[in-house]
């Protein structure tokens, strides 16, 4: 409690600077803040009317920084963390994210106008043309529904505009050859039809030289097209449909080795040299991901007197095939292991909405989710085995194939009533019913150069080495069914007409499943860590309370929260080669966010956020040991009283944009920028060896252009102070196995050092 108690300090520190310098800045300013307006809450409201610690991104910001997906954007957002793996993608807030397992919900739910996004490599999407982007900490169980646990991402795209507009945006990064092209069209095409047509195209050589695939790697193509048709009649009925298209692949991850620790530099020398030198320079057997996405929504309005029913039907196709080095060295150990996923959804959604501006206001509606899900896996042990100890491995390889239905119907209803003109009271609640069916099917199989004794059955030697690394033939299957019931309140009193205060409470819940990347079945007799298949829902329990300011001049924001997890869905190493999926842990999260814009005259705005986040493991007891690392049970090492990984103490961005007009019709801007974050560790397993320490990353744009803007060309730079920053970090695969566990290294996925981009955009 004294913890918490300081942490409430702090925000209340971090606020009360700003309201007074509010306060002078409006009796001596004449510039003023532009309205942030959001759909947080399924209504369009001013983002200081809304009681949620809510971060919200314009598409101009995104297209003036040249950020290309969430990921990119997520390093300016305190408490947000967007981060690849080896084989997955992690979405993070507030420390809490879903493990590296396609049978996972993420734990930040992803909606892309109005349509849940849940599979965790969606994140990569190419962000083009958008409205905004939102991003909402804490559990979101009554309007954003089951898996918002730890937060959700509402990204909104660009509608159709009345008049007829166009515009061609195109950009050259000279250091990693990165070049982008948008073109949008966008107007009415009849009295009461309107469409929005946008193209994208995006290629990069990359930032690392792999020497053995002789190439610059990330290399990315990414290929995008979105039309969007609307209608507004004369009467009480008004549509509009979006398409939209993707098509990204990229070769090769920005991934080094580093750090060598015991006898590994010696095992691994002469013509085992595995280089572990940080100079971007690196050399494995390649990565390809080709991603392609189709995403169509159908939105209704319907005006019924005073009320709106709105219906938003959605069906999302998505088809993402892999090919990893899994090993990430030189040597050809893992060289070639596959992976594919095919999912499609539909989802249903029927709402009803009540005017926002009376004394009671409310939303109400049902929605229904189908989802079907198809995923392979593998893995491929490469003929070098055969010098090795475990020769019996040689050109033999695991094949998982995965299969998955389900069935989500929830119902929903939030109210507000005004209690005075001053006091308001918000209740909710989602009750969620879902079904999924899984199958799992394991087999051993060997290639044509495998040592294997026998040619028309597996060799038993090879079964048997196979189990020692704990991985047998099997197929299992299952079914799960589920209830969940997610309240929250909330109480928001207007202190002033410039000053708001909030207290809330919500529940919220991440579904179950099946563990997709298993090795063997839990009834096990043959290997020493049976695995898994099923594992249950997880939940929280969030407390948060808040300030919200807002005057012409300066808006500010300030929250402190504390939430509860309990049932944590985590992937655990089972000591040998495979990780298996148990609800192994509880967290405690707590912390203060705060963030402030301030227009200081007509021309220059600053703007700001800091996070401070307090994160603790209340309850893990079987984690993975890091290397040296003495267990505490078994195999295992305790996390219980630890941080998690990818969890800094404190974060933050500040913001100073000036524009001026110079004369002839020409304007001038300059934007600096700054994200910063204190140290954390980069690796799932806690390892103090992959600490990142605490950085400044410094960005800054120069502009010259029309005061109407017609035309803009600008100067990007980003990450100017170069800085080499560990986004994940883990062990390297089979380091210690061929050590004897006598030494290890590590690898990491780095994020962009310094790239300077010329923009030019010109608009008619």
């Amino acid at each position: 409690m004294r913890a918490f108690s300081g942490i409430l300090l702090t925000g209340t520190a971090l606020a009360m600077p700003g309201m007074a310098l509010a306060q002078a800045s409006e009796e001596t300013k004449s510039g003023g803040l532009d309205e942030i307006v959001v759909t947080a809450q399924k209504r369009a409201e001013g983002l200081s009317e809304v009681p949620i610690s809510i971060s919200a991104v314009s598409g101009e910001q995104i297209e003036a920084y040249g950020q290309t997906n969430l990921e990119s954007v997520s390093s300016s957002i305190p408490n947000l963390k967007i981060t690849q793996t080896a084989i997955a993608n992690r979405i993070a807030i507030r420390g809490i994210a879903s493990g590296d397992n396609k049978g996972f919900e993420q734990s930040v739910a992803m909606f892309v106008d109005g349509i849940y996004y849940g599979r965790d490599q969606l994140s990569r999407m190419p962000l083009v043309d958008l409205q905004r982007i939102e991003v909402l900490r804490g559990p979101q169980p009554t309007l954003f529904g089951k898996n918002a646990i730890a937060g959700a991402v509402n990204v909104v795209s660009r509608r159709p505009t009345d008049d007829f507009e166009g515009s061609v945006s195109a950009s050259y990064e000279f250091e990693h050859k990165e070049k982008r092209v948008t073109a949008v069209l966008s107007g009415p095409i009849s009295e009461n039809i309107g469409a929005r047509v946008v193209g994208y195209y995006r290629g990069m050589d990359g930032y690392f030289f792999n020497t053995l695939q002789d190439r610059k790697e990330p290399n990315v193509r990414e290929a995008f097209v979105r039309g969007i048709v609307d209608f507004k009649g004369d009467g009480p009925l008004s549509a509009d449909l979006k398409l939209e298209y993707a098509d990204f692949k990229t070769k090769g991850q920005p991934r080094e080795v580093f750090g060598p620790v015991g006898s590994y530099s010696a095992v691994f020398a002469g013509p085992l040299f595995v280089e572990t030198d940080e100079d971007y320079v690196r050399a494995d057997g390649g990565y390809l991901s080709r991603n392609k996405v189709f995403n169509s929504v159908l939105n209704a309005n319907l005006e019924l007197g005073d009320h709106t029913l709105t219906s938003t039907t959605g069906y999302l196709d998505y088809n993402v095939k892999e090919t990893l080095d899994v090993d990430f060295v030189a040597l050809p150990l893992l060289d070639g292991t596959r992976q594919s996923e095919d999912y499609r959804q539909i989802s249903q959604e029927l709402r009803i909405a009540s005017p926002g501006d009376q004394p009671f206001n409310y939303i109400a509606g049902v929605y229904y989710q189908n989802t079907k899900l198809n995923v392979t896996d593998h893995v491929q042990f490469n003929p070098f085995f055969f010098a090795t100890p475990f020769r019996a491995l040689g050109d033999t390889a695991n094949d998982r194939v995965y299969s998955q239905k389900s069935d989500l119907i929830s119902v929903f209803a939030q109210g507000e009533i005004s209690l005075t003109d001053a006091l308001r009271l918000t209740v909710g609640a989602r009750f969620n019913h879902e079904s999924k069916t899984g199958s799992r099917a394991l087999a051993i199989n060997r290639g044509p150069l495998s040592l294997a004794a026998m040619p028309a059955i597996i060799d038993p030697v090879v079964i048997g080495t196979f189990r020692a690394l704990n991985i047998e033939a099997h197929s299992i299957s299952g079914k799960l069914s589920e209830d969940s019931f997610n309240p929250m309140a909330n109480i928001q009193y207007d202190i002033s007409d410039d000053l708001m205060f909030y207290a809330s409470y919500a529940r919220g819940s991440k579904a179950g499943g099946f563990d997709i990347r298993g090795n063997s079945v839990p009834t096990s007799t043959t290997v020493a860590t049976p695995g898994a298949f099923l594992f249950g829902d997880e939940q929280a329990e969030n407390f948060e309370a808040g300030l919200k300011y807002k005057t012409r001049s300066l808006a500010m924001n300030v929250s402190v929260y504390r939430t509860k997890y309990t049932d944590l869905q985590t992937n655990v190493f089972d000591g040998v080669l495979s990780f298996n999926v148990r609800n192994a842990s509880g967290a405690k999260t707590q912390g203060v966010e705060a963030d402030m814009r301030w227009a200081v005259d007509n021309h220059f705005t600053l703007s700001g956020a800091i996070a401070y986040l307090d994160f603790e493991f209340t309850d893990f007891p079987l984690g993975q040991c890091y290397f040296q690392q003495v267990p505490t049970s078994g195999n295992f090492c305790s996390y219980t009283g630890k941080r998690n990984t990818l969890t800094p103490e404190w974060s933050g961005n500040l913001n100073g944009d000036f524009k001026h007009e110079i004369g002839g019709n020409l304007k001038v801007g300059f934007n600096l920028n700054a994200d910063f974050s204190s140290s954390y560790v980069a690796s799932a397993n806690l390892d103090p060896r992959t600490r990142q320490s605490g950085y400044v990353k410094m960005g800054a744009r120069l502009s010259l252009g029309h005061v109407d803007e017609n035309w803009t060309i600008a100067l990007v730079g980003r990450n100017l102070t170069d800085e080499r920053i560990m986004q994940t970090a883990g062990a390297l695969p089979l380091a210690t196995t061929f050590t004897g566990g006598t030494g290890v290294a590590y690898n990491a996925i780095y994020d962009r050092p310094r790239n300077i981009a010329l923009q030019f955009d010109v608009k008619f």
